[in-house]
C-alpha cells in the first residue's frame, strides 16, 4: 500500500504520541487522582501550548487557543471579528472552511465579500489585495498555501498590504503548519489557524489558533460556556485562552498534539521542508516525462508544498483514482477536495483532479512506484 494523502491525513501517530497517549489512557482509568480538578488536563494543555507558541514564534503560550481544528477556528475567527456593513477579502483558491462561512455571511447580508483572483496555477500578487480594499474593508482571509494546487500563497506581503489599512488578517495554515517555518509568529498574520491531523502529526478532532493581541481585544467569543474559571459571572471571561475555550477540552488530542509538535521541533520544521521539497521535485520530474498526465500548480519546488494535483488522459478523476488503489495499492484523493474555487481557478472544475499528496514518511521507492503505475495507464 503506498499513501498518498497526507494533504487530507497523517495515515499514522508516530510511536512516541501512541507511547504516551497509552500512558495516558492506561494511568487515568487506573488511578482517576491524577486528573483530579484538571490539573493534569490544564498541564497537558500548557505543555502543548508551550510547543505550538515555539513552532509559530509566539511569544506568549496563552495565546495559543485549542478547537477541534481549523474549520472550528476559521468560523470563530471570521465570525468573531466582522461586523455588520463590513467589506470581507479572501482568495479564489481558498478551502470551503472559509469560504462557506464568508459565502454565508454574504447571502444573509452581514458582509460584502470580494474574491481575489489568481493565476491559474494559484499564484497571487500582492497589490490585487490593495486594489480591492475599501473603507469599510474590515477583514481579510487567506490560505497559506492551496490545498489543490500546493501553491504558496505570499502571505506575508498580502498582510503587510492589509496592515497599511488597519486591517485583519486571518491565515489557515491547514496545509503548511509543521511544513513550512514561520518566521514572524502572530507578527504574520492576527490569527493563524491550524490543524492536528494533517503536517502537524496529531489525532484528528483536535485544532485551534495562535491570536495576536488587538485581535484577541476585537474577536468576540464564538461559543460560550463553562470554563473553571471567574465562575460567579454569566460573561465569558475576556482574558485568553478562556475567552475562546468553553466546555472540556480534547485533552486526549491536546496531548497528540504536545507530543508531535516537540518532535516537529527536535526534527526542525526546515529539514521537514527539505524532505517535502525533494520528494515534491521528484514526482513532478516524474510526471514531465509522462504525456498522458496534465500538472496543474506550479512546477517549482520552492513555490509549493506537497499537494500536487493532475488529470489523466482518458479518465475521470474519480476513476483515476479508483484504478490506481484497486490496481496498485496507491491512495489518493479525487474530485473536488473541498476547494470548488481553486479548481475554478486552474479550470478543472466541476471534473476535478487526482490529487497526490507526501509527507516526511514517504519513501522514494513509493514515489517511483506511483510514477510507474501512472505511466501504465
Amino acid at each position: 500500500m503506498i499513501y498518498a494523502n497526507y494533504a487530507a491525513t497523517s495515515p499514522a501517530l508516530s510511536p512516541a504520541v501512541v507511547k504516551e497517549l497509552r500512558d495516558y489512557v492506561g494511568g487515568t482509568h487506573l488511578n482517576a487522582a491524577r486528573n483530579f480538578e484538571g490539573l493534569e488536563a490544564g498541564a497537558i494543555a500548557l505543555r502543548a501550548r508551550k510547543a505550538i507558541g515555539r513552532l509559530f514564534n509566539a511569544a506568549d503560550p496563552l495565546k495559543v487557543v485549542f478547537t477541534s481544528g481549523a474549520t472550528q477556528s476559521l468560523n470563530m475567527a471570521i465570525n468573531g471579528l466582522i461586523r455588520q456593513g463590513d467589506h470581507v477579502l479572501a482568495t479564489m483558491v481558498e478551502h470551503n472552511a472559509t469560504a462557506r462561512p464568508l459565502e454565508y455571511l454574504r447571502k444573509n447580508g452581514v458582509i460584502t465579500l470580494d474574491w481575489l483572483p489568481c493565476e491559474a496555477e494559484g499564484s497571487l500578487d500582492a497589490e490585487t489585495v490593495r486594489k480591492a480594499i475599501r473603507k469599510n474593508t474590515r477583514l481579510f482571509v487567506m490560505s497559506h498555501a492551496s490545498n489543490v494546487l500546493g501553491t504558496i500563497l505570499p502571505a506575508a506581503e498580502c498582510f503587510t498590504v492589509a496592515r497599511e489599512y488597519g486591517i485583519f488578517s486571518v491565515l489557515d495554515m491547514a496545509q503548511t503548519a509543521g511544513v513550512l517555518p514561520v518566521t514572524t509568529g502572530t507578527g504574520l498574520a492576527d490569527v493563524i489557524a491550524f490543524t492536528g491531523h494533517k503536517g502537524l502529526g496529531g489525532l484528528a478532532g483536535i485544532g485551534g489558533f495562535v491570536i495576536g493581541e488587538e485581535a484577541s481585544r476585537e474577536m468576540r467569543p464564538w461559543a460560550s460556556g463553562g470554563t473553571g474559571s471567574v465562575s460567579g459571572s454569566l460573561d465569558m471571561p475576556e482574558f485568553l485562552p478562556d475567552k475562546f475555550e468553553p466546555g472540556t477540552q480534547n485533552t486526549i488530542g491536546i496531548l497528540s498534539l504536545a507530543v508531535s509538535v516537540e518532535e516537529i521541533l527536535r526534527i526542525g520544521v526546515e529539514k521537514i521542508r527539505e524532505r517535502e521539497q525533494s520528494l515534491t521535485e521528484r514526482f513532478i520530474g516524474g510526471l514531465e516525462e509522462i504525456q498522458k498526465i496534465t500538472l496543474y500548480g506550479p512546477r517549482e519546488p520552492d513555490r509549493r508544498v506537497a499537494p500536487v494535483s493532475v488529470v489523466v488522459q482518458g479518465y475521470d478523476a474519480g476513476e483515476a483514482s479508483r484504478f490506481l488503489f484497486e490496481k496498485y495499492g496507491i491512495i489518493t484523493r479525487s474530485g473536488l477536495h473541498c476547494s470548488p474555487l481553486a479548481h475554478k481557478t486552474a479550470g478543472t472544475y466541476p471534473a476535478g483532479t487526482v490529487r497526490f499528496s507526501f509527507g516526511r514518511e514517504t519513501r522514494e521507492a513509493e514515489i517511483d512506484a506511483a510514477l510507474e503505475a501512472l505511466s501504465q495507464m
